[in-house]
């Protein structure tokens, strides 16, 4: 499959074939499905938990946010608990927007990849972990979200300058860019960095605790769907986890839009 094949991928049965139940046994109960920050050897929700925190500085409490790529509204729930903020998610799974409906999250279902027209609403700040990585046309998409907030969040997984390795991953689902392409893309949609790092060492007792889990629950047995991927990938991180991390830097970045 090529980034010019024109096929398009099914984003909505990728996210949606796994049932909740056997997410919350991988991932935890409150459906954090992004990379932790780890000072030492915390549980996976604490981590978990505190990547949503580590950008509290940049979220005026009260503010109106976008959630793009909500998921199962882990991290919008902890915006409106803890930042006192009204969230709206957008999710491409019609089983994660029903999960998020039925506690309460306003949500819009919509396959980004696909869909064209702007996200109706304006905001306060976009809010969007690890999601831009499952858009094909990436410079488009961050066009696109000038029009819902001045602000942006985003924290993305990233491949490293001069990657030679396979840009489609994650059974097709993921097109990696470099740090470099997603610099160049915000800024070329008119976004202007005000704050970025590499997170990925921080993250990567995410990948030994998903495996963990993993292992606790399927033991030699394949699991289904999307999570026999996200095994596949902590074999993969766990055989050289340096060389990992140096691979596949994880980048926060805080930007804003500039006039015109």
């Amino acid at each position: 499959m090529s980034l010019d094949s024109g096929k398009k991928f099914d984003m909505d049965e990728f996210y949606s074939e796994v049932s909740t139940d056997q997410w919350k046994q991988i991932i935890g109960e409150t459906l954090h499905y992004h990379f932790g920050y780890f000072r030492g050897f915390e549980d996976l929700e604490t981590g978990l938990r505190q990547t949503v925190r580590n950008f509290y500085p940049y979220i005026v409490p009260g503010s109106r946010i976008l959630d793009v790529g909500c998921g199962w509204g882990g991290p919008a729930n902890m915006l409106i608990a803890e930042r006192d903020c009204a969230v709206t998610g957008v999710t491409c799974s019609t089983a994660q927007a029903d999960y998020c409906r039925q506690l309460g999250l306003e949500v819009l279902r919509s396959d980004l990849d696909r869909d064209t027209e702007e996200i109706p609403g304006e905001y306060d700040l976009i809010f969007s972990l690890e999601m831009i990585s499952h858009i094909r046309d990436k410079f488009e998409h961050l066009c696109r979200l000038r029009a819902n907030a001045p602000r942006l969040i985003v924290s993305e997984s990233c491949a490293v300058a001069g990657y030679a390795g396979e840009r489609i991953t994650y059974g097709g689902s993921i097109v990696l860019c470099t740090v470099s392409e997603l610099i160049r893309d915000l800024e070329k949609a008119g976004w202007e960095i005000k704050f970025m790092r590499n997170r990925r060492f921080e993250s990567l007792r995410t990948i030994a605790l998903w495996k963990q889990n993993l292992d606790r629950v399927y033991g030699d047995r394949e699991p289904p769907g999307q999570l026999g991927y996200l095994r596949a990938l902590t074999r993969m991180a766990l055989k050289s986890p340096i060389a990992w991390c140096h691979t596949n830097p994880l980048i926060d970045i805080v930007a804003e839009g500039r006039d015109g």
